[in-house]
């Protein structure tokens, strides 16, 4: 293989391992959001889910009341049906317990349907709160694992940099500037195989033959449509640096 391109292949994944790392940082503040986010939803969840179990609790108890007041009135009137003199009182106590009676039998109705919302909405909560505490540990496991991919990104971004700047100076001057050039025109990708008779980066048909040209790497050559540098991917290219964790 022709030693500046071996070199540029080189190069461009250095560029491609620097510009891992800085998305893995430029990334790191919308994942803190994303997480925050997370985490209120779930909370917000949760809250609703008890502010309806203690509505829940508070209607009780307003059924309750008004079930212990029909409840005395009820009691009230049959110890007074006991007094009346007459058959006209007697018919109207008679009506004010029916009435006291009907009260207390929907005010029962009321309490049992509260009683039974009440068991459903205590298992809402608790399944509100498995799913809180599973999600809330899943996303400080996945803070963690952040935080170890930006401690590798920030330790890789260093070492390529140092690592470049050894391989630059070993790589042509000419070659080099054109590298560079592309890098700055086409932004991340200077340097790409042919893959199936195509650049894989604009995916224009490379001419047969070109391709045969290429097959031993001994040349620099560019892609004549987006002018990047083009080798034969068949042949073993150096060793790819270290890729940053990403999840």
């Amino acid at each position: 293989m022709h030693p500046d391109l071996e070199r540029l292949i080189r190069l461009q994944q250095l560029e491609d391992a620097a510009e891992q790392a800085r998305r893995v940082i430029a990334d790191e503040p919308l994942r803190q959001q994303e997480f925050t986010a997370r985490i209120a939803a779930l909370q917000q969840t949760l809250d609703d889910e008890r502010a309806r179990l203690a509505a829940n609790q508070a209607a009780r108890r307003d059924i309750e009341k008004e079930l212990a007041m029909q409840q005395g009135r009820l009691s009230k009137f049959k110890g007074q049906l006991m007094e009346v003199k007459t058959n006209r009182e007697y018919q109207a106590m008679l009506k004010e317990i029916e009435v006291a009676q009907h009260e207390i039998g929907k005010q029962e109705d009321r309490l049992l349907e509260q009683m039974l919302e009440f068991d459903e909405i205590t298992r809402h909560v608790k399944d509100a709160e498995q799913r809180f505490n599973a999600d809330k540990a899943a996303v400080e496991a996945e803070r963690k694992a952040l935080a170890g991919q930006l401690t590798l990104a920030q330790a890789a971004m260093g070492q390529v940099a140092a690592d470049r700047d050894v391989l630059a100076r070993e790589i042509t001057p000419s070659v080099l500037a054109m590298f560079d050039k592309l890098l700055r025109f086409r932004k991340l990708s200077a340097v790409t195989p042919v893959r199936e008779g195509r650049c894989s980066a604009c995916g224009v048909r490379v001419r047969p033959q070109t391709v045969n040209e290429l097959r031993k790497n001994e040349i620099i050559f560019q892609c004549d449509t987006c002018q990047r540098v083009i080798y034969y991917e068949t042949i073993a290219a150096p060793a790819t640096p270290p890729d940053i964790a990403q999840e």
